[in-house]
C-alpha cells in the first residue's frame, strides 16, 4: 500500500501546486492536477539530460517550483489589478460529491484491477510488456528518462528513438523512492491510472459538461468503473500502459477546451485557461502522442460549434465585414494547422489490424458499449441513451453529442472498413488499432450515463417528495439534499447503480482476461519456476555479464527483474550480425572460432533457457537455433536449474 500512496502523490501533488499557483480551486484544481503533474514529469525528464542531471525526484521538484513561480506571477499580477475577483467557484456540495465520486470510482476500479492482476508482482505476460518493463530498468541504469531517447534501448535511431516515457518515468521514480521491484512499480502506476487519475479526470469533465449536479458527479465516478473498454482493455491488450495513461487525462484536456469555448456554466479566467491548455499539452503528448490526436478530433465539433455561434452573433449585431474576414482567416489557419498536425503526428503506416465487424455491428457496439466483442453493458447503455435524450431536449449540449459522434465514427471506421486511404487517414494516429479507439468511447458514455442517471433520480425523488407529483424543476434538487428522506433515496439509488454496473459485462471481462497475468498457463512466458530462478540471478551472475536468451520465451526480462544486460530488450529489436551469430550458433562455439569471436565482442557470459513456450507464434521465435540443445553442448556448463528453467555459463570461449 505505501507504494500506491507514493504514486498517488507523484501524480497529484506537483500538478495541484501548479494549478493552485494559476488560481484554480476546488474541482478544477483537482481535475487538472493529474495532467499537469504528467507535464512536469515529462518535461523534467526531457530537460534533465541537457543540464547534466540524471532522472530523479529532484528534477521534478525543481521544475514544479520554477513553473509554479512563473505562472503565479503571470496570473496574480492580473488578479491584483482586478482585486482578485474570480468568475466562479464550485459549491462545497459539488466538491463533496466529487470526492465521493472519486472515492467510489477508486474503490470499484481498484478492486477490479486487483482481481485482474492477482499478485502485486505479477506482470502482463504479453508482447508490449517486455519493452515496458525493460524500459523502466533502462531509465534506472542510464539516468535518462527522456521521451526523445527512450526508444534507443531497442535500437531506435532518429525519430525512431522517440518513445513516450512519462509512464516509465513514474515507475522509475517509484523504484527509486520506495525500493520496490519493477513489476510492483508497474502495477502501482497502473492502479493509480485506473483508480485515481481516470475517475478524477472524468468527473471533472462531467462537471464541465453537465454542470455541478452532485448526483451526476457521484454517478460518473461509479460508472467510470463499469466499462471494459477503459481502463481494463488497455491493461490486457498490448498491454498499452502509456496509451492508457494518455487516455486517462484526455477528459481533463477536453474540459479546458470546453471552458475556453465558454460552453460550460463553469467559467474561469481566460488567461488561466490558456496557460492550463499550454501546460497540459506536454503531459498529454509525452504520455502518448495519440492523446493529442484525440484532443484535436474531439475538440473539433466543440470549436466549430463555438465559431458558428460567434458568427451568428456577428450577424445579429450587423457587424462590419472585416470581423467576418477575421473569423474566416483564423478558422482557415486553424484548420490548416490541425490538418498538418493530424497528418504528421502519427507513426508510420500500419495496416496489420483488420476490421472485425460489419458497419451495422460496429454501430451496435458503440450504442451498447460493447466494443471489441465485449459483453453488452446494458445498464450503462440505457442510462447513456437517457442522457442523450436529455441533452437533445435541453438543446444546450448538442456540441457534446457531435463530439461523441466523432469518437464513434473513428471507432466504426476502424472496426468495419478495410485497410485503405480512408481508414489510414482517419485512424492511423492510433496504428489503425480498434482497441485503442475503443478506449475513448467510455469518455463519452460515462458523461452521458451520469446525466441520464441524474435525470432518473430527479424524477424518482420528485415523485417521492410530492407523493407522485411531477419531477423537480431547476434548482429543486439542491433543496432535496436538506431532507434526510430524499438523501436516503438518492444514496440507495447510487448503491443500486454501483451494484448493477459491476455485474455482467465487466465481471465477465475480468474473469476471462486475468489469465494474461497468471504465471502457469498455456500462454504465459514466465512460470513460478522461472520467477524463482530469476530471483537467484543476482547472486550467480556478475553485474556486467551479458545474458543471452530467446526473448519470445521471457528470458529477456532478466534485465528488468535482476538488472543484467541482455542482447534483446524487446521482441522486435533489430539484430546485428554478431548478435545473429551468437543466437543461431552459440551451441557450436566449442568448435567454431567465429562464434567465439562474436561471444567475446558482445561479452556474452551466460545463457537463460526458459524452454519452448513462446509468447506468440511469430516466425522470429525460431531464429534462435544456437540456444537449443544446450544440455548436450560443450560450449556451456549448467549453473542453476529450477524445474525446466536453466541458467548456463558460457565456457567454450573464455
Amino acid at each position: 500500500m505505501p507504494v500506491i500512496f507514493v504514486c498517488i502523490s507523484l501524480v497529484l501533488v506537483p500538478g495541484a501546486i501548479l494549478a493552485f499557483s494559476m488560481g484554480f480551486r476546488r474541482i478544477t484544481l483537482l481535475g487538472l492536477a493529474p495532467v499537469l503533474s504528467l507535464s512536469l514529469v515529462g518535461v523534467a525528464a526531457v530537460v534533465a539530460p541537457f543540464v547534466g542531471f540524471g532522472w530523479n525526484i529532484w528534477g521534478l521538484i525543481v521544475l514544479c517550483i520554477l513553473a509554479s513561480a512563473v505562472v503565479w506571477f503571470a496570473t496574480n499580477f492580473r488578479q491584483r489589478e482586478s482585486k482578485k475577483k474570480s468568475f466562479h467557484h464550485d459549491s462545497w456540495l459539488a466538491l463533496g460529491a466529487t470526492v465521493i465520486g472519486v472515492a467510489s470510482g477508486a474503490f470499484l476500479t481498484g478492486r477490479r484491477i486487483m482481481q485482474l492482476v492477482g499478485a502485486p508482482d505479477n506482470i502482463s505476460q504479453r508482447y508490449d510488456n517486455v519493452f515496458q518493463l525493460n524500459a523502466v530498468r533502462h531509465i534506472l541504469d542510464t539516468g535518462n528518462g527522456s521521451t526523445l531517447t527512450l526508444g534507443k534501448m531497442a535500437g531506435g535511431q532518429g525519430l525512431g528513438a522517440v518513445y513516450p516515457a512519462v509512464w516509465h518515468d513514474l515507475a522509475a521514480l517509484l523504484v527509486q523512492l520506495t525500493g520496490v521491484s519493477i513489476p510492483v512499480a508497474e502495477n502501482a502506476v497502473n492502479m493509480t491510472i485506473g483508480a485515481v487519475i481516470w475517475p478524477i479526470s472524468i468527473i471533472f469533465l462531467t462537471r464541465v459538461v453537465v454542470g455541478s449536479k452532485p448526483v451526476a458527479l457521484i454517478a460518473a465516478g461509479i460508472v467510470s468503473a463499469g466499462l471494459a473498454a477503459f481502463p481494463f482493455l488497455l491493461l490486457v491488450w498490448g498491454p498499452l500502459f502509456p496509451n492508457m495513461l494518455s487516455v486517462a487525462v484526455v477528459p481533463a484536456a477536453l474540459a479546458v477546451v470546453i471552458m475556453l469555448c465558454k460552453l460550460a456554466d463553469h467559467q474561469e479566467r481566460p488567461l488561466r485557461l490558456w496557460l492550463a491548455l499550454m501546460l497540459l499539452l506536454p503531459g498529454l503528448a509525452f504520455s502518448h502522442m495519440s492523446g493529442i490526436g484525440a484532443l484535436l478530433a474531439f475538440s473539433a465539433p466543440i470549436i466549430a460549434w463555438t465559431v458558428v455561434r460567434f458568427v451568428a452573433s456577428l450577424v445579429r449585431a450587423k457587424a462590419p465585414l472585416w470581423k467576418f474576414a477575421v473569423v474566416v482567416v483564423a478558422s482557415g489557419a486553424g484548420a490548416v494547422v490541425t490538418l498538418l498536425v493530424w497528418v504528421k503526428l502519427r507513426p508510420g503506416d500500419y495496416s496489420g489490424w483488420r476490421p472485425h465487424q460489419i458497419m451495422g455491428g460496429a454501430v451496435g457496439e458503440v450504442l451498447t458499449n460493447s466494443p471489441m466483442g465485449t459483453r453488452v453493458a446494458w445498464g450503462i447503455s440505457i442510462l447513456a441513451i437517457v442522457g442523450i435524450f436529455t441533452m437533445v431536449r435541453g438543446r444546450r449540449q448538442i456540441w457534446w453529442l457531435l463530439s461523441y459522434a466523432v469518437a464513434a465514427g473513428l471507432y466504426i471506421i476502424d472496426a468495419a472498413i478495410d485497410p485503405g486511404f480512408i481508414r489510414t487517414f482517419m485512424t492511423g494516429i492510433w496504428y489503425a488499432d480498434t482497441n485503442r479507439l475503443a478506449a475513448y468511447l467510455p469518455l463519452f458514455a460515462v458523461v452521458l450515463a451520469a446525466l441520464g442517471f441524474n435525470r432518473i433520480v430527479e424524477t424518482i425523488v420528485g415523485w417521492w417528495n410530492r407523493g407522485g407529483g411531477a419531477p423537480f424543476e431547476l434548482g429543486e434538487m439542491s433543496a432535496a439534499w436538506t431532507k434526510p428522506a430524499s438523501v436516503a433515496v438518492v444514496f440507495a439509488l447510487l448503491g443500486t447503480l454501483a451494484v448493477v454496473t459491476q455485474l455482467g459485462a465487466i465481471q465477465t471481462y475480468i474473469g476471462a482476461n486475468k489469465q494474461f497475468y497468471e504465471r502457469n498457463t498455456a500462454t504465459s512466458i514466465l512460470s513460478d519456476d522461472e520467477y524463482k530462478l530469476l530471483s537467484r540471478i543476482d547472486s550467480e551472475v556478475p553485474a556486467d555479464a551479458v545474458i543471452v536468451g530467446n526473448p519470445w520465451n521471457g528470458s529477456s526480462l532478466v534485465y528488468a527483474f535482476e538488472d543484467r544486460p541482455v542482447l534483446r530488450y524487446h521482441l522486435s529489436q533489430r539484430k546485428t550480425l554478431q548478435e545473429s551469430i551468437v543466437e543461431q550458433k552459440l551451441n557450436m562455439a566449442a568448435s567454431d572460432p567465429v562464434v567465439c569471436k562474436a561471444i567475446r565482442e558482445l561479452n556474452v557470459r551466460y545463457v537463460l533457457d526458459f524452454g519452448s513456450q513462446y509468447l506468440l507464434n511469430h516466425p522470429d521465435r525460431l531464429n534462435y537455433e544456437g540456444l537449443q540443445g544446450l544440455a548436450s553442448s560443450d560450449a556451456v556448463t549448467l549453473v542453476d536449474q529450477e524445474g525446466a528453467a536453466k541458467l548456463y555459463r558460457v565456457t567454450a570461449c573464455w
